[in-house]
């Protein structure tokens, strides 16, 4: 094993902790060397790539250790949905009320637009900071006494404050403009780029408030100028405050993996449905009004063959807390057209529509369950008289919402443009119930054992982390096409383009199909490994929970343990692969490992399933062995006389009782010198070649039976208290039932009236006992007489019931 510190140096770009990580051969120096030099040759494009191998070996020679801010960020994360700090991972809070120009740099255009004069100190007109400020240039022009600020995207704004400094002379004669971003068009009914329509306008005389505040009644805004009119001395602008709704969680989607839909005439039935594309979507979420979505309808003016429906639908990425959704008609990107007074005509919002959230929760046919949360009554002042709609519900958890609302009237289509949307804003408050990450590939140098899982976590009352991993030996390749001007291009195109034309390919590595799947999520911090191993690859997903919206867990680090396999390879089998349901039945289990020098051996086997086994025989290379045997909970353990260190296969004859289809028999080895987090498990496969299995699961027979051997202690109940037959016992067998499910025992007259329910409670499949004291469902004893007892039991797919006649006598 090589450090990497003795290879060639791999340039600044390998981070300073990643220089102390052990590598083994197929990651010796000269690659990483090779991947500095790409690095150099095109970095923006090859960082993803150096990142993932860098970070696809050990921390150390027994242990993987995800502990640094920079380690955090080579995970898959939900954007804004986290983040990431001083070594921790978090979900990120969602706030409400907040001052809009404090993350103006959050976004691309945000910032000072433009100022007149002294622009070297602009930027203290939007620091937060009270004590410093913007002056104009006293000598310059009174023209060039103004300053232009720009949020970034557009925000739905409560209050516009203008702060003078306290200790300066406020403007006496100055205007406030604002605008929502809308630019100019040209004669042609072309944008102007470039250029902004300021649209409405505050003019201030004789003032000596040194705070300016103006209602903005929650419009549109993005855009703020302040100009002054007359030159006063000792002015300094210290602040300008926007307070909007809070964070709006439509902007950011697609870096938390979410995503927006738009269905045209969602419901056709001639095939006119039209999904509009990523960029077409986007309009709605892009934080920018002058961009928007409504189509002219394809069908034209007049009576159309069928009523039709248009949607949208958006995942914001993560389940949130929510309590209010805005959607903003405005007009401000539609050019104004031609003729006198250049108005917009034809723009319709909605004649009605209907508002839905879901949590992301299935229904059983696999969709998402919805909930209709707001309904818009049908009325044509809809259509041009309201721009802003608004939704407001109590605080929920949301993950999608959807909007349905008409493409014509009835079967009447309007006259323009259908449906306008420029934005959806989405605003809630806390941090999200639901947010999930996931790691890269991690590259453990060579098939490895991972004996435990680790972690440092603050988890208050109300929030939990989930941990799940997976583990696999084989990578699949994708790649990414690449002009010669860095753009992204399909490997079709890319084919197409003469070579001078053609820039880089980049491999990404993904799971290839000897993968596992994701385990169940680990309850505890230094718990045994629980996907499949020893194996090379390894990848976490983490999804945080949480109750309460003001609750969060943090994340501080991850920790694998690993070492060399007991075994480099295992592969086992059972037989028989079917049998009888309910019956005690005879299996061998087939179990061969395979070993290399590094192999450090067993000599325990455990063997566990849900239906128990017991121990009948065991053979070593075709000999008779005695190992001592230990019962455990769900099985045995048989423990070797000496450990195994050579290629070898083991049989072991045992019983069970099978009464799920699918029962599965899994195999662990432990070394007893070794902790007992040294648990490999042992992998399905093909051990024995003279025997049609290859797998470790056993079925039970495709016929419809859910119950079989039910049985009556006595025909004939004589409940007067004397000890004999006062209580009747039934016993059946329960078979495919995973699931808790409801299996319904009750005694009926010959006509059919119940008169005693026994039980209805819901059971899975197993061995099951009920008794009957003779009384009815008031706790009266029956009459003499005739009933008829009937067993009804509740599958998947199906309902079984099955009678039997009882008498009961005194």
């Amino acid at each position: 094993m090589a450090k990497i510190e003795e290879c060639e140096p791999a340039d600044s770009l390998v981070p300073p902790h990643l220089l102390r990580r052990y590598l083994l051969d197929p990651f010796c120096a000269s690659y990483i060397g090779l991947l500095a030099r790409l690095n150099r040759i095109n970095p923006m494009r090859n960082a993803i790539l150096v990142s993932a191998l860098l970070l696809a070996t050990p921390l150390a020679g027994d242990q993987l250790r995800i502990a640094t801010s920079n380690d955090w960020r080579q995970w898959q994360l939900p954007g804004d949905a986290v983040e990431v700090a001083r070594g921790t991972l978090k979900p990120a809070f969602v706030r409400r009320n907040i001052n809009a120009v404090a993350n103006a740099f959050d976004f691309a255009s945000g910032g000072i637009r433009k100022v007149g004069s002294n622009p070297g100190d602009a930027l203290n007109f939007i620091d937060g900071d009270p004590a410093t400020y913007w002056a104009p240039d006293p000598n310059a022009r009174v023209e060039d006494w103004w300053i232009e600020v720009d949020l970034g995207r557009v925000v739905s704004a409560r209050k516009i404050e203008i702060h003078f400094a306290a200790d300066s002379t406020p403007l006496e004669f100055f205007k406030i403009l604002t605008s929502d971003g809308e630019p100019f068009f040209s004669n042609a009914n072309s944008i102007l780029p470039g250029t902004l329509r300021y649209n409405k306008r505050w003019r201030y005389s004789f003032n000596e408030s040194h705070v300016i505040e103006i209602d903005y009644e929650l419009k549109p805004l993005k855009n703020i100028r302040i100009e002054a009119d007359l030159p006063t001395e000792n002015i300094r602008l210290s602040e300008v405050v926007v307070e909007s709704i809070g964070d709006n969680l439509s902007l950011g989607i697609w870096g938390r993996g979410g995503s927006v839909e738009i269905i045209s005439e969602a419901t056709s039935k001639l095939g006119r449905t039209l999904i509009e594309s990523k960029g077409i979507s986007n309009t709605l979420v892009d934080g920018d009004i002058t961009t928007y979505w409504g189509t002219v309808h394809r069908g034209g003016s007049g009576t159309q063959p069928e009523q039709q429906i248009g949607q949208f639908e958006i995942d914001l990425g993560a389940l949130y807390w929510v309590d209010r959704v805005r959607m903003l008609g405005d007009d401000s990107g539609v050019a104004p057209g031609k003729g006198s007074g250049r108005h917009r005509s034809g723009v319709f919002n909605y004649l009605w529509y209907q508002f839905f959230v879901s949590d992301g929760s299935r229904a059983p046919d696999g969709s998402l369950s919805w909930e209709l949360l707001g309904e818009l009554p049908s009325d044509r002042r809809n259509l041009t008289k309201i721009r802003h709609f608004q939704e407001l519900f109590p605080l929920r958890k949301v993950r999608h919402v959807r909007l349905i609302f008409p493409m014509s009237e009835g079967f009447e289509a309007f006259n323009g443009r259908i449906g306008t949307t420029a934005e959806w804003q989405v605003f809630g408050e806390g941090y999200p119930a639901e947010v999930r990450a996931r790691s890269p590939i991690y590259d453990l140098g060579s098939i490895q054992h991972i004996a435990e899982i680790g972690w440092n976590l603050d988890a208050p009352p109300g929030s939990r982390v989930e941990i799940r991993s997976r583990t696999g030996n084989l990578l699949d390749n994708q790649y990414v096409f690449y002009d010669k001007n860095g753009k992204q291009v399909t490997e079709r195109k890319y084919d197409k383009l003469i070579p001078s034309f053609r820039g880089a390919i980049d491999t990404i590595r993904t799971a290839g199909a000897d993968w596992s799947n994701w385990s169940r999520a680990y309850a505890t911090s230094g718990q045994v490994f629980l996907s499949p191993g020893p194996r090379r690859y390894v990848q976490l997903d983490i999804r945080f929970l949480s109750e309460d919206p003001f609750t969060a867990a943090t994340l501080d680090d991850i920790v694998l343990e690993f070492d060399n396999p007991l075994a480099q390879e295992t592969r086992a089998e059972v037989f028989p692969v079917e049998v009888a349901p309910g019956e005690m039945s005879q299996f061998t289990y087939y179990l061969r490992s395979e070993f290399v020098s590094s192999s450090r051996g067993f000599d325990q086997i455990q063997l566990t399933s849900t239906a128990g086994a017991t121990f009948r025989a065991l053979r070593l290379a075709g000999e008779p062995a005695a190992p001592t045997v230990e019962e455990t909970k769900q099985g045995f353990k048989v423990v070797l006389a000496e450990p195994v260190r050579r290629s070898t296969l083991i049989e072991i004859d045992f019983e069970s009782t099978l009464y799920l289809n699918q029962t599965r028999f899994e195999a662990f080895l432990f070394n007893s010198a070794l902790s007992t987090t040294a648990r490999q498990q042992v992998d399905s496969g093909d051990a024995e070649t003279a025997i049609a299995s290859d797998r470790t699961f056993v079925s039970l027979p495709t016929d419809g039976r859910l119950f079989a051997a039910l049985s009556l202690s006595n025909r004939v109940l004589t409940p007067n208290g004397d000890g004999i037959s006062d209580r009747l016992q039934i016993d059946l067998d329960l078979f495919k039932v995973l699931a808790p499910r409801p299996v319904i025992l009750g005694v009926y007259t010959l006509t059919g009236h119940r008169v005693a329910l026994i039980s209805d409670a819901a059971i899975t499949a197993g061995r099951q006992t009920y008794h009957w004291d003779g009384r009815d469902s008031q706790g009266r004893t029956v009459a003499p007489g005739i009933y008829i007892l009937r067993v009804s039991a509740e599958g998947d797919a199906l309902t079984r019931s099955e009678n039997r006649l009882i008498s009961v006598a005194y």
